[in-house]
């Protein structure tokens, strides 16, 4: 006979009577969860419209790090901008001359946008959502809602529509894909990332810390505004350009990291 998960969960609290049986009860009942599928359309995991319509993307793509055929890397900034704390990378990121990768919410660009007025053309301005929920547990409408309504602010306050597009705390799921990729953004990841919490006793250790994650193509996390550690990375990011120079590193915008470099273009041409 078909147990039904009702049932299943009905049995299962009856079990927990006893201290034995009601350990047996919650394993039983996280079997069944675990076993249980998500509705097919709809659900925050299904990367099909809801409508089951056909979807207007014909791919997408996900990406944590570049090639790596060239020791070149992408310094990257969540959560901004920040009154405070973006103008702090800003400055540095001008004094060593090294351009830069923002994923923007659309809550701070509608708050504080003026402070990126001068960014576009020397760095590039991403999208990471309005409002920073979330992503794996909301369904396909509110997806698209959250990505959308960022581009187009970002748009108009920028003249510029961003092309790259980061999930909050990197969650991805079947819906935010499908809302990337019908906005025609690719899904950007990462690599090496700052870990602030690691070194909070020796600050300085966060420039080493850095160094030993990075490789040739790798995309590096970091933020401009959040919890206090993380200025332990933005007190110290002339430093970390300077070490990751030391070691033979260049620096690029995502996109330009992610563009196809002079000697695959030219193999490609040669097929």
């Amino acid at each position: 006979m078909e147990v039904t998960r009702r049932q299943a969960l009905t049995a299962a609290a009856g079990a927990a009577v006893g201290a034995a049986g009601a350990v047996g009860a919650v394993r039983l009942v996280e079997r069944l969860d675990e076993n249980t599928p998500l509705p097919f359309y709809g659900s925050p995991v299904s990367a099909v419209r809801p409508d089951r319509s056909t979807p207007s993307a014909a791919a997408t793509s996900v990406v944590w790090a570049g090639a790596g055929d060239q020791r070149r890397v992408a310094l990257t900034f969540d959560d901004g901008p920040h009154p405070d704390w973006t103008p702090r990378v800003l400055a540095a990121l001008e004094a060593e001359d090294v351009p830069a990768t923002f994923f923007c919410l659309g809550r701070n660009v509608r708050d504080h946008g003026a402070l990126h007025r001068d960014s576009v053309g020397r760095h590039e301005l991403a999208n990471h959502t309005f409002e920073h929920p979330d992503l794996g547990r909301l369904d396909w409408s509110r997806c698209t809602d959250e990505i959308t309504r960022t581009t187009r602010l970002m748009t108009e306050t920028y003249g510029v529509a961003p092309t790259l597009f980061r999930p909050p705390y990197g969650h991805v799921g079947g819906a935010s894909l499908l809302a990337a990729a019908e906005s025609t953004l690719t899904t950007v990841l990462w690599s090496a990332q700052a870990r602030e919490d690691l070194v909070v006793s020796h600050p300085d250790g966060i420039v080493e810390d850095i160094a030993s994650q990075v490789r040739p193509g790798s995309i590096i996390l970091a933020h401009d505004t959040g919890s206090d550690d993380r200025l332990i990375t933005i007190d110290r990011l002339a430093a970390i350009i300077r070490r990751l120079r030391d070691d033979g590193y260049t620096f690029a915008t995502v996109s330009d990291l992610l563009a196809p470099s002079s000697a695959q273009a030219t193999a490609a041409s040669h097929g």
